[in-house]
């Protein structure tokens, strides 16, 4: 079950959970630049996952990421522990009401089994799809993600992608989409699965 959209961006609010209150906080993550505005969403390291045709159009340019974000008590741990429970690309500031993101007439989910998403446009598939199937290089990936959580992918020096932890690891993530005032999408919300 997930949890709803609009918890899990209401940043600054207090959740109860059955250990621990937390409060949800916004870690801001890399801009992707959407030349096309067309957003896909896959497991990097997950060939069979990688999209062939965009989940949505969000809008053209440079994109914010951020990751919402909770910290935990942990056992044997002095401080809590900062994990995110959804990874967020768009203009969230503008979205006035969320909705399961739509693809192939059924709620989109991210079919993740490396642990791993990723934001980018569509269009820059043929250039990331390389990187994706070197082994080397995305194992590279994850392990900048274990410790950063957000890490961008580039090629010739541009960033081209925003790859996200999934702390929960292999599974299916719930999507939703964002839409502004005049019902534009404007963003896209990715649900980790962290908050009940």
């Amino acid at each position: 079950m997930s949890t709803a959209p609009e918890v899990l961006v209401g940043f600054g609010r207090s959740v109860e959970l059955r250990r621990a209150t937390v409060t949800v906080t916004a870690t801001p993550g890399p801009s992707v630049p959407l030349r096309w505005g067309a957003l896909a969403i896959a497991d990097p390291w997950f060939a069979p996952s990688v999209p062939e045709v965009q989940q949505i159009s969000i809008g053209q340019g440079d994109q914010a990421t951020v990751l919402s974000t909770i910290a935990l008590p942990r056992d044997g741990q002095p401080e809590p522990v900062e994990v995110s429970c959804a990874a967020v690309i768009g203009a969230v500031d503008q979205v006035t009401s969320w909705q399961p993101l739509v693809h192939h007439e059924s709620h989109f989910h991210l079919d993740c089994d490396s642990a791993l998403g990723v934001f980018y446009d569509i269009t820059d598939t043929a250039m990331l799809k390389p990187l994706f199937e070197d082994a080397l290089h995305m194992q590279q990936v994850y392990n900048r993600a274990l410790v950063e959580r957000i890490v961008t992918m580039e090629v010739d020096g541009r960033v081209i992608a925003a790859v996200f932890l999934c702390p929960d690891g292999s599974g299916l993530y719930p999507a939703y989409a964002g839409f502004d005032q005049d019902l534009q999408a404007v963003a896209v919300l990715v649900d980790l699965k962290l908050l009940p």
